[in-house]
Parts: structure tokens; sequence; C-alpha cells
């Protein structure tokens, strides 16, 4: 089969979230079809990327994303009714690279990652389309503006509704939608009733994300993540002005590793504070997640599966996580992970992780156990080949399939 893989970011190195799923998936369907893949650059130095996709698919056609044109974009977009996200990843020349290469290869399958860049095939209704949503979007916006001052929450809230209204044209005029936790499933359907929905999740790679076995500094946590990113920096500032001075209380000797590249001015900020370190891009996570004793996830703002708490249980590393981050796995609570949304309980349950080894360790070998019962990724991308072969043959998915 001839599938075109449409994407938001070039899907390589796969250090987050979105470039994980991508470059997984592209990496399986290259092993069966032929796929072509279009996607944008993050600036052009981004491009230098793609040399790490050349064992997989056919091609690979990617049009950088100049910041500049792209916020210009936005801001048009505020006045004309569009979602200004839509806007911002709207590349001319990524438009006619598709529809060229749609003239020439006449694909029998097209699937989306993320519905900003869905525009891109929205040329070709004739062909099934699998429209693939990390997270509601929209939801997400809807977050921000929860979070944010005047008059970015105005700004959010627009954008909330705006995009809600892309989401549902989307997703009824696709083929089918994906979707990646129960918890997003259930908001789909309750969302969207009647469009065609399964549930493809998220994998970890249990070999690379394997304990070295490396010494532990005692009292340590890590956090990891890309450190401009909204939700990220609402995690770690509220972590450490709220939380970690109660932990300090009780173990002044108590040190937090934020771990992720290009962090923003407030996280460099956090720095200065006692016993908090700012690590910026690292080449490996690893051995920061195998150094520590505990992973932190306080996430405020969560929507889909978050990779940075699958490769902390795949290190086998016990976490304590707010709902919102451990609601999109399927661990049950103290299997690997605790769960607080306040600070007081927040920090009881790092400092009972911090001060017994004993519970440590049989947390630490459950989070492991559960990274590998769930989230192997051929497990995952069975269930991807089975949407696949379905939607090509523009068959009904029968109802097990769309809960599975």
């Amino acid at each position: 089969m001839r599938i075109f893989f449409v994407c938001q970011r070039v899907p390589f190195p796969p250090d987050r979230g979105d470039k994980i799923t991508t470059f997984n998936e592209i990496r399986h369907l290259s092993a069966q079809h032929e796929v072509h893949v279009f996607c944008l650059g993050d600036g052009r130095r981004d491009l230098d990327n793609l040399s790490g996709l050349r064992d997989y698919p056919q091609s690979v056609t990617a049009v950088p994303v100049i910041g500049w044109k792209s916020k210009s974009r936005a801001l048009k977009a505020l006045f004309t009714g569009e979602p200004l996200s839509v806007a911002a990843f709207n590349e001319m020349k990524l438009h006619a690279a598709i529809r060229g290469k749609f003239a020439k290869l006449q694909p029998d399958l097209i699937m989306v990652y993320s519905c900003n860049v869905a525009q891109y095939a929205e040329h070709f209704p004739q062909v099934p389309r699998i429209m693939q949503f990390a997270e509601l979007d929209s939801s997400r916006w809807g977050q921000y503006a929860e979070r944010s001052r005047i008059p970015l929450r105005w700004i959010y809230a627009i954008e909330q509704r705006r995009f809600f209204a892309y989401e549902r044209h989307i997703a009824r005029t696709f083929s089918h939608a994906l979707v990646c936790t129960a918890v997003e499933q259930r908001d789909f359907e309750r969302l969207l009733p009647g469009v065609p929905v399964s549930l493809v999740g998220n994998g970890v790679d249990l070999e690379y994300f394997r304990s070295a076995g490396h010494p532990k500094r005692p009292a340590s946590m890590v956090f990891t993540g890309v450190m401009n990113y909204f939700p990220n920096i609402d995690a770690v500032v509220w972590f450490c002005n709220e939380v970690l001075p109660i932990v300090r209380a009780q173990i002044p000797e108590v040190h937090l590793t934020i771990c992720g590249r290009r962090p923003a001015a407030a996280v460099r900020r956090l720095a200065k504070g006692r016993g908090i370190a700012v690590t910026g891009r690292v080449p490996d996570t690893r051995p920061y997640l195998d150094g520590a004793e505990v992973f932190v996830a306080p996430l405020r703002m969560a929507r889909g599966i978050q990779n940075k708490l699958l490769e902390a249980l795949a290190m086998g590393l016990p976490c304590v996580a707010s709902t919102a981050a451990w609601s999109g796995t399927v661990v049950a609570h103290e299997e690997g992970i605790l769960t607080a949304d306040n600070a007081k309980e927040f920090a009881d349950h790092v400092v009972r992780l911090l001060r017994d080894g004993e519970f440590r360790a049989a947390m630490a070998r459950k989070a492991r156990a559960a990274a590998e019962a769930n989230y192997r990724w051929d497990r995952q991308l069975a269930c991807l080949d089975r949407v696949v072969a379905a939607v090509s043959a523009q068959c009904d998915l029968p109802v097990a399939l769309e809960r599975a």
C-alpha cells in the first residue's frame, strides 16, 4: 500500500512526544508499505535531521517554518476567524509539494498526525484519510486560558472555540480518527458523537530506556521535558514554589534536576534556588533518570499520554505525578506511580519515597514491570495495523476494534 504520512515536525530525533510517536509509526509502516512523509521543519537547521529517516520511508518532503512568518500568519488569523495554530503552520510550499506528489503517486491512504496539519490532506477527500489526534488540542487551549493572565487568557479562549470547530470539521470529514488514551477516547466520543474513533496508544523503547544500575544520588529528584513548553514551565515553577519547600523542611539535602532543552527564563531562574539544577539540552536523558531516586511529573495542564512518564517507568524510577499526568496511563495507583494534586500530598509522597528505601525499591520494580506489561511498541503498532487495514479497505470497523 502507498501511504502519505503528514506530521507537524521532522520526526527525528525521537526526543519529544509527537516525534517519538511519528518516528515509531513511520518506521513500522515503512517495513510493510511504501511510505512518503510530508512534514514541517522547526527552522532550516531542523532539516539536517532528515538524514535520520533515510532507512525508512520511500521519501521525505520537509518545508521549514520560519518563526516570524509563522507568527505573522497567526496574528492575521486573529482577525479572520481561522484557528491561529492552523494559520501558523500554513506553508504554501508544503501544500504545493503534497499536491504535486499526489498527482504523480496517487496514494491509497493518507495519515495525518496533529490537527494543525490536517489542512494538507483536506485537498484529497477521494482518498481514505486517518486523523491522529494526539490530544484534543482545543481542550489544551482551554487549559492554557485557565492558567494565563489577560490578554493571553482571551487569546487562548478564542483559540479554544475556533479550534474545537476545526477539530469537529476534520473529524467528520476524514475517514477515521485515532486517539492515544482511554480518557481521550471518552472525551472524543462525548464531544464528537458518531465519529468513528480508535485507540492506538504510545509505547516506549524498553531496551533503550533501561537502568544501567548507576549509583543514585541520595535525596534526588528529576523532571524531564522541553522546557519552553508552557505546561512544563508551569509544572516546575509550581513544584519549586509550592512543593519543594515542604520537602526541604523534612529533607534539607533534597535536590531537583530539571533536564531538557530550551529552558525558558522562568525555568532558568529556578536554578538560583538551593538544590535546583537546570541542565538545558543534554545528549541523553538516561543518565539523569538513572541517577535520581524519584521522578516527578507535577503537570497541572496535561492531555494525552506523557512520554516522560513512560520513560521514567521504563528506567525503573518511582514516579510522583499529578492526576492529569497519571490519567493518560493505564498504570494503577502505587504500581510505580503515586498521585497527588495539592502541594502537601505531593510533598508527602516524595518524602516517603526518598526516606523509605524499601518502599522505593518496591515501587521501582513495579514501575519497570508496568512499562513492560503495558507499553511495548509492537503491541501498540499492531493496533495501528488493524486500523490501517480496515480503513484502507473502506469497511466499517467492528465495535471491538473501536474499543481496542
